[in-house]
């Protein structure tokens, strides 16, 4: 312990002794440290704890799927869930949830909250308990029981500073008064839902109760102890098999999938996670490279000072621990100095993926679990790292440095510093790449044509009271009378409404052909439903290729009618003209008939496929949850006010929320975000390993010309012209970046294979990508390598030579 507490002392000096060399190696160690340890703390958070639930192994979420396309997930019906609540033999227990929005009421201000209806056992079966006061029992989720609420800890905090007197009270939500029965656990959140702030019990109505082909319910089960997930799949079948025969017209193709509630969760973001882990170990490989590199510098300058310790008696072990203690003293130093970027790399990483906010925010601190992965990532780096440069400057002919001095270099060191950079060449190389590639599918993705233009457009929703607004006429005379007061305003040149709006998805449903041959059972064309108002196609510039579009006198009093899109046209009419068929859906005692068809708007994701649309006229429809699309050439902000002085003239309860340009709207969503906040940091750590990449190439060529001055001077005196130093520098150069930038890309077609499902229409070997790395790559080394070698031409030979 005596010679190790000496070794840290004589480690702590040398720090003391050098601190240009120091800070250089803390500073290129905290980086790599830093941002490894971020990560890990978002990785530890999301994919290594538990979930904060009893016995979280047990529980899954049951989607149903087809037969034939297992990709199509959608909700169950209700009777569907009844129906799996009697599945004792593969489940526990099963509980269903469903979000939405609701208006609460508080004074004269009112406000848009996130709330979520679930079954009385929802919290039961999770293994939650309410902080305060109590969840939900067996009977306060029927039909007719008085509204209940539970709040969420966030909403109570803020929404009421944390008051328990709220218990017992009753808040006013959708203009009905709920009573306050308990408060959640500040620890609790359930990440599908992950924003939710208000829990209702589900209280289905008759329609939700009796309709099967209406898919409204997520469910989640609680496995048996002896069932595993093999085993549920294998018995659902019998499950699904039931659904066909109970319901052969909507259930013929059914099939259910039963998937681990923490796969469903992370899933989507694991293989981003790994990317991310794999990029910023790949940035301490080239940070601990460089450090390397200034390591074996340092030593060959020390060789004269180890030469005297071991004329001196010093073991070559002891000599070998010494320095190995320096290095580990620098590495913790990094690893100190990391943690105080830990906080602000998570940060980025969650502004980079928002999800990971919402769903695992509890666990997204520096807590021991940070602590031990930064303290061993340290201590392994300085070992690793160090081991070498110590047995090299141990390694020593004791005479012939004594004699010599600082000028024995040895071909030794130069080979290894050789090695570690291109190591750092080709660990570049496949960072770059990656960026490229998701920069690339970026790129890709926001040059999809959306079939509208998003330009000048804002957007707001709005939602009529249920009391108020009971009836289809009167929501849509309150609809006529706002968009007339809309378009009046200066500078507005269309407006609309939709239910929802593009690229969000939404509720689809199936139909017959009213006069043709019906469609077998599980065969039906499924499209997607829209309700739109007739300024809709208008405002967005969607074309109208064939027919009329919507007018104000499709009103209930006049006969139903719709409008497909050219998909849909394509797809069931086989190119013929629709306009004048009738279409019959499910949840209608009539049948609808097609007026136009419409240009291709995409209502999913960018990424995905156009889909077939039916739109249904807002006037006839009647919907209280309605998107406006406003285009204009004004100011947005001054319209945004003028819009909600115009709404309060006409109804004072009424207030606008969610408001946004549509180019906001497209820019976040869920396909656009998964790829450029990770894009740009896989960007960011690429220029940092570029960064270092170069440093480190100009180190070794500095080096190289330094220990080369004497031969230099010798060449420029036998007549050597300043043009051919200059090549026989950046030859060096030019031999490391090949041989780095051919094993970057070895290594880089090897693991692009992994970014292949976060790519959209680029492949994961894009030549334009890589030959477009490869030359940022050699004009990189050759600029770090120009400014030794310039400085080589101009060295003086009778300076060279003056010491020999």
């Amino acid at each position: 312990m005596d010679s190790i507490l000496k070794d840290l002392r004589l480690a702590f000096r040398s720090v003391l002794k050098n601190p240009g060399f120091s800070a250089a190696v803390i500073v290129t160690l905290a980086l790599g440290i830093g941002a490894n340890t971020a990560i890990f703390t978002v990785v530890d958070a999301s994919l290594l704890r538990s979930l904060p639930y009893r016995e979280p192994e047990r529980l899954v979420h049951l989607w149903e799927t087809n037969q034939k396309d297992q990709s199509v997930q959608r909700e169950y019906s209700y009777p569907d869930y009844l129906d799996l609540k009697q599945q004792d033999r593969l489940f526990e227990d099963v509980a269903g949830y469903s979000d939405r929005n609701v208006t609460l009421s508080y004074g004269d201000a009112k406000e848009r909250r996130q709330a979520v209806r679930v079954t009385s056992n929802f919290f039961t079966l999770l293994g939650v308990e309410a902080e305060f006061g109590r969840t939900f029992s067996t009977d306060d989720d029927r039909s007719g029981v008085a509204g209940l609420v539970v709040l969420s800890d966030g909403f109570w905090q803020r929404r009421f500073g944390g008051d328990r007197s709220i218990l017992g009270k009753s808040i006013n939500l959708n203009g009905i008064d709920y009573l306050v029965v308990g408060i959640l656990p500040e620890r609790f959140k359930f990440a599908p839902v992950a924003d939710a702030e208000l829990w209702l019990p589900l209280n289905p109505s008759n329609e939700e109760v009796s309709r099967r082909y209406q898919h409204w319910l997520n469910v989640i089960g609680r496995l048996k102890p002896d069932v595993t997930i093999q085993q549920a799949n294998s018995g659902a079948v019998a499950v699904a098999t039931q659904f066909q025969n109970v319901d052969p017209q909507y259930h013929k193709s059914a099939a259910i999938k039963v998937v681990p509630l923490r796969e469903q969760i992370v899933g989507p973001i694991r293989p981003l996670l790994f990317v991310l882990l794999g990029s910023v170990a790949f940035v301490l490989l080239i940070a601990c490279s460089n450090v390397a590199n200034l390591l074996l510098v340092r030593s060959t300058a020390r060789h004269q000072e180890i030469a005297i310790r071991l004329a001196l008696g010093a073991s070559r072990w002891r000599l070998v621990r010494q320095l190995l203690t320096e290095t580990v003293v620098l590495a913790s130093l990094g690893g100190l100095f990391g943690l105080l970027l830990v906080r602000w790399g998570v940060d980025l990483v969650l502004a980079a993926i928002p999800a990971l906010q919402r769903n695992f925010e509890q666990g997204l601190s520096v807590d021991s679990r940070a602590l031990a992965f930064t303290a061993t990532i340290s201590l392994l780096t300085g070992i690793v790292f160090g081991v070498v440069p110590g047995l090299r400057a141990s390694n020593t002919d004791i005479h012939t440095l004594l004699r010599r001095g600082k000028r024995s270099a040895g071909d030794g060191g130069n080979r290894a510093r050789n090695l570690l950079s291109v190591a750092e060449i080709a660990l570049a190389m496949v960072l770059l790449i990656g960026a490229g590639l998701m920069l690339r599918s970026l790129w890709r993705l926001m040059q999809v044509n959306p079939g509208f233009n998003p330009q000048n457009v804002i957007t707001f929703q709005l939602s009529l009271p249920a009391a108020k607004y009971e009836s289809a006429d009167k929501a849509g005379l309150f609809y006529q009378q706002y968009f007339t007061r809309l378009e009046s305003l200066p500078g507005v040149k269309g407006v609309g409404a939709v239910n929802k709006l593009p690229l969000v998805g939404g509720t689809t449903g199936s139909f017959q052909i009213e006069g043709e041959r019906a469609f077998q059972p599980g065969q039906e064309p499924r499209v997607n439903l829209r309700t739109v108002s007739y300024g809709y196609f208008h405002a967005m510039e969607i074309p109208l290729l064939y027919g009329r579009n919507f007018t104000e006198s499709d009103n209930p009093q006049s006969p139903p009618v719709l409008i497909v899109n050219h998909t849909l046209a394509q797809q069931v009419f086989s190119g013929r003209n629709p306009v004048g068929k009738r279409l019959k859906f499910p949840f209608l005692d009539y049948a609808l008939e097609v007026v136009g068809v419409a240009g291709d708007e995409r209502v999913g994701p960018q990424d995905g496929a156009i889909t077939p649309v039916a739109y249904f006229p807002l006037l006839q429809d009647g919907d209280l949850a309605t998107s406006f699309v406003v285009r204009s050439s004004g100011d947005s902000a001054s319209l945004v006010n003028a819009a909600r002085q115009e709404l309060k003239a006409l109804d004072s309860e009424l207030f606008l929320y969610h408001v946004e340009s549509l180019e906001h709207h497209i820019a976040n969503r869920p396909a656009t975000i998964m790829r450029r906040g990770p894009g740009l940091l896989i960007f960011g750590f690429a220029c940092v390993a570029l960064l270092l990449a170069l440093i480190g190439i100009y180190g070794v060529i500095s080096y190289s010309v330094q220990q080369r001055t004497t031969e230099l001077g010798i060449r420029i005196a036998l007549g050597a012209e300043r043009s051919d130093i200059l090549k026989l520098v950046l030859k060096q150069a030019f031999a490391l970046m090949v041989t780095g930038s051919a094993l970057g890309l070895v290594v880089a077609l090897a693991l692009t294979r992994f970014l292949s499902t976060m790519l959209f229409e680029v492949n994961a070997k894009d030549p334009t990508t890589f030959g477009a790395v490869v030359l940022l790559m050699s004009l990189v080394t050759l600029f770090a390598a120009y400014l030794p070698a310039r400085r080589a031409t101009k060295v003086d030979p009778i300076v060279a030579l003056r010491y020999e």
